[in-house]
């Protein structure tokens, strides 16, 4: 077997800390420790800061006292499976599974982050809401989605919560009256998520060979304000290097229609997302932990799903323009080696989903975040 070699130092203020892989040599062997679920873990302490770790520290498992497979995991949850469903599954308790499902969140951000300069797409865009909710149906919420019209690979995802809407009777609207006492959100959250979408768009449009794109939405105005808010975005529609365009979202629901790709993935994750099935028991309770489910689920539909299943095999990934290759090199060892924040670069929406910053409205307080998580 061969001997663990530590890739670089785990301390984020040690100058060892971004050596390049197979680089770091300060370090010095520091004993070792017994443990039920992985046995005797070596451990090593960097002569250049004094910091000590073990193998433990670079496992995605870190902190974990049992270990699942984590691709059985995503591919469960992606085919409608509860997190207690899964609990009942994997003899673990809701809170455990949902701990792993965040571990394995982040660590898809950062396989999608190293992966999103090596893409070469060449398609237009469209975007729109998911309409869901989270704690209550009096707060319900977009899950704005930023996907490829040819491809369907979702290029970015954000989170906004609403404020309710529609036709009520007297006494839910009290309800809602007492709850907005509570809890309201902004008046500008809807076009600020909208904001954070345009802002992707850019980071697509950099890694095109051709001059321009097109980005289609329905007909709401609060995304013609998003996209005027963006300096770098409105600089960009004004050169015509990003064409936004509007349809209504009264059209037929046909492949024809350029909002096809939003409406084709609204349908999936109705029926793949246990949480966002129609008239459903089972919903949100945290709005940090929705984003994670989603974001395994985005990860499981752009990378392991067929394009189309009487197709050529190819992932929704492999049409968008990512190298095959690339993606299963990195896929082989994405539940081998921890993800760490400071060594990933991510977008604002992604770093939200990492920090887990999103509000949860009634909940008090910003929740539970390891240490290790942001290190």
């Amino acid at each position: 077997m061969k001997r663990f070699s530590p890739p670089f130092c785990p301390e984020p203020s040690c100058r060892h800390h971004h050596d390049e892989r197979g680089s770091y040599r300060a370090f010095q062997s520091w004993g070792s420790y017994q443990t039920k679920a992985f046995g005797r873990v070596p451990r090593f302490r960097c002569t250049a800061c004094g910091k000590t770790f073990s193998v433990q520290t670079f496992r995605v498992d870190y902190w974990a006292k049992w270990v699942i497979d984590y691709e059985d995991l995503t591919e469960r949850l992606s085919s409608c499976a509860s997190v207690r469903a899964l609990g009942r599954t994997l003899h673990a308790s809701g809170k455990s599974v949902q701990n792993r499902i965040g571990r394995a969140a982040r660590q898809v951000l950062a396989f999608e982050s190293r992966l999103a300069s090596t893409r070469q797409p060449s398609e237009d865009l469209a975007a729109d809401g998911f309409e869901s909710f989270c704690v209550s149906q009096y707060f319900p919420n977009n899950i704005h989605i930023l996907v490829g019209s040819r491809s369907q690979f979702v290029y970015e995802c954000d989170h906004v919560t609403l404020r309710r809407k529609g036709r009520m009777t007297h006494s839910q609207r009290a309800r809602r009256a007492k709850l907005d006492r509570l809890y309201q959100p902004g008046p500008r959250d809807l076009v600020e998520s909208f904001a954070r979408i345009g802002t992707a768009c850019l980071g697509v449009l950099s890694d095109r060979a051709s001059p321009c794109l097109t980005l289609w939405t329905d007909g709401k105005g609060e995304y013609v304000r998003a996209l005027k808010a963006s300096p770098c975005v409105a600089a960009m529609c004004d050169q015509g290097r990003l064409l936004h365009r509007a349809i209504s979202s009264r059209a037929a629901r046909t492949q024809a229609n350029p909002l096809f790709p939003v409406n084709y993935l609204d349908r999936e994750i109705r029926k793949d997302l246990h949480e966002h099935v129609r008239e459903t028991v089972c919903f949100g309770r945290n709005v940090s932990a929705q984003m994670e489910r989603m974001t395994l689920y985005l990860f499981h539909h752009n990378f392991r799903k067929p394009h189309r299943s009487r197709g050529d095999g190819r992932s929704h990934a492999e049409v968008a323009g990512y190298d095959r290759n690339d993606m299963e090199r990195d896929l082989r060892t994405l539940w081998e080696r921890r993800a760490i924040y400071s060594l990933t670069d991510l977008t604002e929406c992604g770093r939200a989903t990492w920090l887990r910053s999103r509000p949860t409205p009634l909940f008090k307080g910003s929740g539970y975040l390891p240490l290790h998580v942001v290190a």
